[in-house]
């Protein structure tokens, strides 16, 4: 009955009860991804089962839900949730239609992953390993360079144009990105990350504000006299040697600029490897501090899954001993 008819009703005629029915509550179907073979699991995820595994066990308590109202993702449905964005790369749309929940939601659990595998395993899988002269020997089995204990450099993970302080991301190549900085070992594998710098801040300038540059200048060494190699872009100092640019004629400088070059190169191959196995480092459409917080994560990930990966030695194509490293 519409409102015409409800005016011209008489005096003392009840009106008609109108009953609204409740909407009923209808949920996405989720997928069952437990269910997929191991390789499809790495493949989607981009680390291996034993590894989510181990990470859901140890962060059950941090992301596990205070209510079961409205089907809330367990820990396990978050963890995955945010193992498919950052494996894929993909639009959070997207993601949530495959998990079977909202854009905002993939958004809001893929933060919360992201810090609290920050805050309980970054400072223990990220760090120096204790049996250094492992890493010693295979840094001198590249090329013969001694008591190389890392190689750093920098790399711009591009990002949308920030709202505040938009001139300082603009890197040299015209983009927003930020500069991370790492210290690589021999495996590829993450000793140190500084991840808070715009992308115009110069490499030299990130390593000299990083936690790494004041301890090897306060004499900290992971190993009794040892070294970090860097490119050019970085000062020569007692613990860090950088190519050399002087007497290039002289055969001895020539065999340690190759021998550094050949050497220095795993540090841009893990780079490589960490983008290939994250995709969403090519571009990130957040702000700058959570895009550090991201690049952070996932060198935890790729620290955790190269644990349990069987990866042959690092042996640059043309670029082995041979007779021309420093030790031939």
């Amino acid at each position: 009955m519409d409102m015409l008819g409800l005016m011209g009703m008489e005096d003392g005629e009840e009106a008609p009860v109108f009953q609204v029915q409740p909407r009923r509550q209808v949920y996405r179907e989720r997928i069952n991804f437990e269910a997929r073979y191991d390789f499809t699991f790495n493949e989607r995820f981009r680390i291996p089962r034993p590894v989510f595994i181990q990470r859901h066990q140890d962060n059950r308590g941090e992301l596990e839900p205070r209510t079961n109202r409205s089907r809330s993702l367990n820990a396990e449905e978050q963890i995955l949730l945010t193992l498919h964005w950052l494996g894929t790369g993909a639009q959070q749309h997207a993601i949530g239609d495959m998990h079977g929940v909202s854009k905002a939601t993939v958004g809001r659990v893929a933060e919360k992953v992201i810090a609290t595998i920050n805050n309980t395993l970054f400072d223990e899988v990220v760090r120096w390993p204790d049996d250094m002269v492992s890493v010693i020997g295979k840094f001198h089995d590249v090329a013969g360079m001694p008591t190389v204990v890392g190689c750093v450099d920098g790399t711009l993970i591009n990002i949308d144009a920030p709202v505040e302080n938009e001139e300082q991301f603009v890197d040299r190549h015209g983009a927003h990105s930020i500069n991370c900085m790492a210290c690589v070992g021999p495996d590829r594998q993450f000793f140190n990350v500084s991840a808070c710098w715009p992308g115009s801040v110069h490499d030299a300038r990130v390593l000299r504000r990083s936690n790494m540059c004041a301890d090897f200048e306060e004499g900290w060494r992971p190993y009794p006299n040892g070294i970090i190699l860097g490119d050019s872009a970085y000062p020569l100092k007692p613990w860090l040697l950088t190519p050399l640019f002087r007497n290039l004629e002289d055969n001895a400088v020539r065999r340690y600029n190759k021998a550094h070059k050949s050497t220095r190169s795993i540090v841009e191959n893990a780079f490589g490897i960490l983008k290939e196995k994250f995709p969403i480092l090519n571009h990130m459409r957040v702000e700058p501090r959570y895009a550090g917080e991201i690049f952070k994560c996932c060198t935890v990930l790729c620290n955790l899954s190269k644990r349990l990966e069987d990866l042959p030695p690092y042996v640059p194509q043309g670029e082995g001993r041979g007779g021309e490293g420093l030790g031939g």
